[in-house]
This record gives C-alpha cells, sequence and structure tokens, in this order.
C-alpha cells in the first residue's frame, strides 16, 4: 500500500510531513525525512493498536466486494530475496539438526 505524504516548510525551518483522512496523522522534524519516519513512526503505531484500512468495490450502487487492505508489511516477505533465504537457511539447520 503507499500513502500520499504532504511534506510542507515550517516557518522555523523545520519541515511537517502528514497524511490526511481517514489517518490524519502528521510528524515534524528537521529535514522532510525526518519528519517522513516520523510519520512512518506514527503509522507503526496506529497499526499496533489493531487499526487497520479496508476498501468497498461499489458497483450499480450495491456494495459488490468488501476486502481488507495489506499492511504496510502484508505479503511482501513472498517476494523478498532476504526472507526467502532466511527461509532456506533455517530449514538447513533444522534438517541438520534431525540428522545429528
Amino acid at each position: 500500500m503507499e500513502i500520499v505524504v504532504l511534506v510542507e516548510p515550517l516557518e522555523d525551518g523545520r519541515v511537517r510531513a502528514r497524511v490526511g483522512d481517514p489517518l490524519n496523522l502528521c510528524a515534524e522534524g528537521a529535514t522532510a525525512a525526518e519528519a517522513t519516519r516520523q510519520l512512518g513512526t506514527l503509522l507503526d503505531s496506529f497499526i499496533a493498536e489493531g487499526r487497520g484500512l479496508t476498501t468497498l468495490q461499489v458497483a450499480n450502487g450495491k456494495v459488490v466486494t468488501a476486502q481488507a487492505a495489506a499492511l504496510p508489511a502484508d505479503n511482501l516477505y513472498e517476494s523478498d530475496w532476504v526472507y526467502r533465504e532466511l527461509q532456506e537457511a533455517i530449514a538447513e539447520c533444522r534438517r541438520q539438526d534431525e540428522t545429528q
């Protein structure tokens, strides 16, 4: 999932990063990168509290499907080569333990 973030300079030289509805989160930092990182931390807390996002598909005035949107890390591991290699290494260690 990608979320559009507004990054804007403040009068005191700091930077604000924010997202609107339905999240309504805002963070500040010395740089755009720092403000965006802070915003990411807020979003992590938002998700850790059990909140989430979902979508509804509507056609001709009727809800067709309701589907939970993937959290930022959901299913990313399936295409992550580091995760695959780690899983292979774990499996190999388990095989070696079983033979000893």
